[in-house]
């Protein structure tokens, strides 16, 4: 009876690892080309207003584990941080003749975020998480493109392994500043900014 229970425990043990191995580890995401994204057209405060608009997870995005909840989650966080930037530009800009209007949409391009649950359990066995947003930043009257920056973050499987899932978690906050930063930095100047290829964590 004590080898039967020993066995079946071995057995379940043996399982759980492959499972963890053969479902989680892969982490495919279409990384940036650059460590620099190009300068816009023309600098954002060349417009009198902004809109931003909801991260579009349309038939582009490729979702993998864990991918709904990293995207609400970046949502959360752009409500907060670039959505305040923006609110305070449309209540400081001045009146024009001629208003031009700003359409800021990220799109979704690739995500995979690892459970705290899933780390605890199986720690860096179950892989890394990355996920890789463009923003399109567009004149809302000619249709004109001004931007199309991209932004990617990772948090690699031994990193959040140990820290049992705060890097996964970190790189949501970096990816969400990130574009908030490069949307501050572009108002005066068309500057461009980093894409985050050379930030692993």
């Amino acid at each position: 009876m004590i080898f039967k229970i020993t066995k079946n425990k071995t057995y379940a043990i043996a399982s759980l690892a492959l499972l963890l191995l053969t479902t989680g580890c892969a982490t495919k995401v279409k990384v940036p080309e650059n460590t620099q994204n190009p300068a816009p057209s023309e600098a954002f405060s060349n417009f009198s207003r902004f809109e931003v608009k909801p991260i579009n997870q349309g038939p582009g995005c490729d979702k993998q584990r864990g991918a709904d909840n990293a995207l609400d989650a970046i949502q959360q966080k752009l409500d907060n941080r670039l959505g305040g930037l923006i609110a305070a530009w449309n209540t400081a800009a001045p009146a024009k003749a001629k208003e031009r209007k700003l359409i800021i949409e990220p799109v979704c391009s690739n995500a995979k975020l690892i459970s705290p649950a899933a780390r605890i359990l199986g720690g860096a066995f179950v892989g890394s998480s990355a996920v890789v947003l463009n923003v399109r930043y567009t004149d809302a009257s000619s249709g004109k493109v001004i931007a199309e920056p991209v932004f990617y973050q990772h948090a690699n499987m031994m990193g959040s392994g140990y820290s049992f899932g705060a890097t996964d978690r970190d790189m949501l906050d970096r990816i969400a500043s990130m574009i908030t930063t490069y949307t501050s930095k572009n108002y005066d100047n068309a500057v461009g900014g980093p894409t985050g290829l050379e930030i692993k964590n």
